[in-house]
């Protein structure tokens, strides 16, 4: 029996729904930042390429930093969503709290946080590079998402991501571990990776 047939079928359309709109709102993010800076910031494809590289790695590193500090910091306010989160695993209203953006103003929010300080240390270093950061931002944001709801969905995920699952669902069983969903870099990095419980 597919592990959709338990599903409340009101919480999965809702967090379908929202997983969606959060996409849609980033991929706008990252675009219409992207066009307008190059058009102010013009570079050649290598610049481009550079900053998609730098906005990748900047995006796991925010998404590590968020999920540890924040997230399942002990005195963040930000954390009440996302213990819905961990409470119901498992559960029929699972769908409804898997989405990583809260919802599309929270998006739009995050990328104005990280993209003010991006652009100001790009002009002022003219690097010239915000541009690919934009769209590196956009790309991570949305694979981690869609990444984010195939684990807890028990969807299909590519052969060289289908240690994530297990990675991914060992944080909800020690949460102050393994605080990136599927691409360890920044876990690997502060220690946080291995499978024993590590201290904040």
């Amino acid at each position: 029996m597919p592990a959709s047939a338990a599903l409340d079928p009101i919480a999965l359309q809702h967090g379908l729904t929202k997983k969606r709109d959060n996409a849609m709102v980033a991929a706008l993010c990252g675009a219409i930042p992207a066009v307008i800076l190059f058009h102010y910031f013009p570079a050649g494809w290598q610049r481009w390429v550079v900053g998609f590289m730098v906005g990748l790695l900047w995006g796991n590193a925010f998404e590590y930093t968020y999920h540890r500090w924040l997230l399942h910091g002990p005195r963040s306010g930000f954390g009440k969503g996302h213990l819905e989160h961990h409470t119901n695993v498992g559960k029929p209203e699972e769908p409804e709290h898997v989405a990583l953006g809260k919802s599309p103003p929270h998006v739009t929010l995050l990328f104005a946080i990280n993209g003010i300080p991006a652009i100001l240390i790009d002009y002022s270093l003219g690097l010239h590079i915000v541009s690919g950061i934009f769209v590196g931002w956009a790309v991570y944001l949305i694979t981690a998402e869609e990444i984010h709801w195939r684990i807890h969905m028990h969807g299909w995920l590519p052969p060289g991501l289908r240690f994530a699952r297990a990675y991914h669902m060992s944080h909800h069983d020690i949460p102050n571990r393994r605080f990136n969903v599927f691409l360890p870099l920044f876990d690997v990095l502060f220690g946080s990776s291995q499978s024993t419980a590590v201290k904040h």
